[in-house]
């Protein structure tokens, strides 16, 4: 294989390779003529150490050249998975985000990449020759799926190849605006549907950020947006108090926050309605935290729900206004067992799942429990009725979990199985293919080991061999 080196500056290249893989005289990306692995193989033969500073930013160029293309070869694989899959929107994506350890939401941005590439040959062509990245697929697909039917396939085709072309000179957000004005100028009445379209996305998020902050992001009209932002400016103030040492983006931070601390502190709306129960329970936060640490004997970290870790300083402030139930743990820190002989468990009983687990407990779901559904591990035999002997109760903390909407509707029709470890507090789910993935339990006592795994155990075959 020949070697793609940098040679003296002042000498002629010592190796023999066609001008364009020179490195010291690229001009352009990318590089034609060699297949990924050809191109990977000769970037790695390159001395990084000995290299000049243009070849050194040439290899860079040259390298992400080489994972865009990867990015295609893996979405080739992708959509094969696709073609042999019923319902492979719903059941695929679960699928990646277990086998990638990644979230759903990433596993199915890359399900949709892979299809939608495949929908325009252009943009696949170009994302397989690596003359354009994963962001600006994304980019291009977003702004052509939001036209929706508006154009014809002869319109949108002209959309994509002109995008494709503009790719390599524009960033992802210059890319965005030429795509949307290049839409406006096919055909204006793209904008009204595309606003609708838009205004349906319309949401609230939070984003964790380290340090016990997070981001709340509204993604509103831009009416809504503007009066919701006069609104909070209006209560900041446009001047500190004398005293006030907060800047204006502080008093705005704290205004904000204050709208809703007081409607959580009151239970009621802005107009006076009470505010709606979840599992039969009052609208707060839920902290979990050692007895020992409030009372100052220790400073482990508490969990602050659909956020986590938090500092014990924090949870101590927080203590300070709230009302506690106590959660009893075994030396596992896992909640203790309760249960029931009727179908749906009671209010303690659901209270003290969701404490236990947290969030949705398929691999790697953070829908926080208060929001999930209760479902029984192993499906309710309604023709038993109660318990068949003392002890044996079908609705107990031992076989419920928390699932949210998605992954329980997945359980419930058996595109996944799962077991429950009651030793390790360990969920082993099992998915079409006979692949296993572990959800570990989260420590509602958080102490400094609490990261600790436990082994996973060998999931039992007593449903029979994939798929199911």
């Amino acid at each position: 294989m020949t070697a793609l080196l940098d040679a003296p500056r002042t000498a002629a290249p010592a190796w023999d390779v066609p001008p364009e893989l020179d490195l010291r005289h690229v001009n352009a990306f990318p590089i034609s003529g060699l297949a990924l692995e050809e191109l990977a193989g000769l970037l790695g033969s390159v001395s990084v150490a000995d290299a000049s500073d243009v070849v050194l930013v040439n290899a860079v160029s040259a390298w992400q050249q080489v994972v865009n293309m990867a990015q295609a070869a893996q979405a080739v694989v992708i959509r094969e998975i696709e073609a042999r899959t019923v319902d492979a929107l719903a059941r695929v994506p679960d699928e990646l985000a277990c086998a990638l350890v990644c979230t759903g939401r990433a596993a199915q941005d890359l399900f949709l990449r892979a299809w939608g590439a495949a929908q325009h040959p252009a943009l696949g062509d170009a994302w397989a020759a690596g003359a354009i990245d994963a962001r600006k697929v994304d980019v291009i697909l977003a702004e052509v799926h939001r036209a929706g039917t508006a154009l014809s396939a002869h319109e949108v085709d002209a959309v994509v190849s002109d995008a494709v072309d503009r790719a390599a000179d524009l960033t992802a957000p210059q890319l965005t605006r030429h795509v949307r004005a290049t839409l406006l100028a096919a055909d204006p009445a793209v904008a009204e549907q595309r606003r609708l379209v838009e205004r349906e996305r319309r949401g609230v998020f939070l984003e964790l950020a380290p340090d016990a902050m997070a981001r709340l992001i509204a993604y509103l009209p831009a009416a809504d947006a503007t009066a919701a932002f006069t609104a909070i400016d209006a209560l900041a103030g446009n001047a500190a108090a004398d005293g006030d040492e907060r800047s204006i983006d502080q008093r705005r931070a704290d205004a904000f926050a204050d709208v809703f601390t007081s409607m959580l502190d009151r239970q009621t709306t802005t107009d006076g309605m009470p505010l709606p129960t979840r599992h039969g329970q009052r609208v707060g936060l839920q902290v979990t935290v050692a007895a020992s640490t409030l009372m100052g004997l220790d400073d482990n970290p508490a969990v602050l729900e659909s956020y986590g870790p938090i500092p014990a300083q924090v949870a101590r402030e927080l203590a300070q206004d709230a009302t506690w139930r106590r959660v009893l743990t075994d030396s596992a820190g896992q909640v203790c067992s309760v249960g029931t002989t009727t179908y749906r468990p009671g209010a303690d009983l659901t209270r003290t799942v969701v404490a236990r687990d947290v969030t949705c407990t398929f691999p790697g779901c953070r829908q926080p429990a208060t929001r999930c559904e209760i479902d029984h591990r192993v499906p309710y035999d309604h023709t038993r009725g109660t318990a068949d002997r003392a002890g044996d109760n079908q609705t107990c903390e031992a076989n419920l979990h928390a699932l949210c909407k998605h992954h329980h509707q997945a359980k419930t029709q058996g595109w996944w199985q799962v077991t429950h470890d009651r030793r390790t507090g360990i969920s082993t789910w099992t998915d079409r293919h006979g692949l296993t993935y572990a959800r570990h339990p989260v420590r509602v006592h958080s102490t400094p080991n609490a990261a600790d795994h436990a082994a996973l155990p060998p999931p039992p075959r007593h449903w029979g061999d994939p798929p199911f």
